[in-house]
């Protein structure tokens, strides 16, 4: 054996060892010791040490052809094992760099939530492919156009080995070209029963945390492929709808007399309702027939002219007291209305923007609202349905 190679094999441990024990560790004291973080970025996430080792196997390289003749057999096999070395070192200095970019992204608040941890998966994985080639090329001996050619050859295999992250890699390219998807959005996916918020993207799949603290793992592609409902539109809006109904027992719906009408008129958000309402009802029917101005008359004629009813007055008292909350988001869609008599009653449905999107908090609020609701309906002389 030579001893020349030898020493230089010796030589290149210890600068291995260098590298291990106190480049990384004397690096992390320098940087403990700036003000700046990236210094320490690079030192946690393994650039600094990746880089270091550089060196032992430049040396390697240099001291080579020094101790060895070209013509020797052994020179050839040193040297295909020194590029080798060189293609794991850049890397893991390529992915260490990648690294770094993808942390950035990660703190920096206008690209936090952009799915980009797939696309560096997806570059990682390019990196990889030239190095298993490079690599493959120098075990070998063979051209890595050779190699590739091979490669062409075997692509239909390659193409079902690799299914699920060529169609990752192409579908993390459209959720984030195309906004699809973040970090923290709340996402809904019947056929997988998920329901929840998601909390990573990777290269072939979104992980997605259930309101139960279940973690659901969908791949990306199916994203793509099939629909799913993203409620971030609702966060970003800052109000989550209420849109519920009261079933009014239909035998309970009548016109309203002109004592309650009375009795109505003292409620304060519903008193413009009712005089506009009789203004409108007097002035129409004295139109017609001066018999009808006197209001009084209104039970004996109840058929031949408009009346007020009390799911009508009811309905009218739901919109004005939704107007009154503060909790309402008031420059959004906000209404009472009646839907399709059903079975089980007359729905009158309640459709508004609670102004907190705060699950618990806007189950709160909903409660609210048709706890009074409810307590109210009696008096208009209504009755939710109730199966007897």
């Amino acid at each position: 054996m030579n001893v020349e190679l030898l020493i230089l094999i010796a030589v290149v441990v210890v600068l291995l060892l260098f590298c291990a024990f106190a480049v990384t560790p004397f690096a992390r004291w320098i940087a403990q010791k700036t003000p700046t973080k990236f210094d320490d970025l690079l030192v946690d996430l393994h650039v600094v040490s990746r880089v270091a080792h550089l060196l032992p196997v430049t040396v390697f390289s240099i001291g080579l052809p020094e101790v060895l003749e070209k013509s020797y057999w052994l020179y050839d096999y040193c040297e295909r094992i020194t590029n080798v070395w060189f293609v794991l070192v850049a890397f893991s200095i390529g992915c260490a760099i990648l690294d770094v970019f993808e942390h950035f992204n990660d703190r920096n608040p206008k690209t936090q939530a952009k799915p980009m941890h797939g696309i560096f998966q997806a570059i990682k994985l390019a990196l990889f492919c030239v190095g298993a080639i490079l690599v493959t090329s120098q075990v070998s001996g063979k051209s890595p156009i050779l190699i590739l050619s091979a490669l062409g050859a075997a692509a239909t295999v390659l193409m079902l080995i690799f299914r699920d992250s060529i169609l990752g890699v192409v579908s993390g390219v459209q959720i984030n070209m195309s906004d699809l998807l973040r970090k923290g959005d709340w996402i809904e996916i019947e056929r997988h029963h998920t329901d929840g918020t998601v909390i990573d993207i990777t290269l072939t799949s979104v992980k997605v945390r259930n309101w139960d603290k279940t973690i659901s793992v969908i791949p990306a592609y199916d994203l793509i492929t099939n629909s799913f409902k993203n409620w971030r539109g609702m966060q970003e809006a800052g109000g989550r709808r209420i849109k519920r109904s009261l079933f009014i027992d239909v035998h309970s719906i009548r016109f309203l007399k002109e004592s309650e009408i009375e009795k109505l008129m003292e409620i304060e958000i519903l008193r413009p309702y009712l005089e506009e309402k009789l203004q409108d009802l007097k002035a129409e029917k004295c139109a017609e027939n001066e018999a009808y101005c006197d209001l009084s008359t209104l039970d004996a004629k109840k058929l031949n002219m408009r009346h007020l009813t009390n799911i009508g007055t009811f309905r009218a008292y739901c919109s004005a007291y939704l107007r009154t909350r503060k909790t309402i988001a008031q420059n959004m869609t906000l209404m009472t209305r009646q839907l399709a008599p059903t079975p089980t009653g007359l729905p009158l449905e309640i459709y508004a923007f609670a102004n907190d999107i705060r699950w618990e908090v806007y189950e709160g609020i909903q409660s609210d609202i048709f706890d009074h609701l409810i307590a109210a309906m009696p008096e208009f002389g209504l009755k939710m349905y109730q199966r007897e």
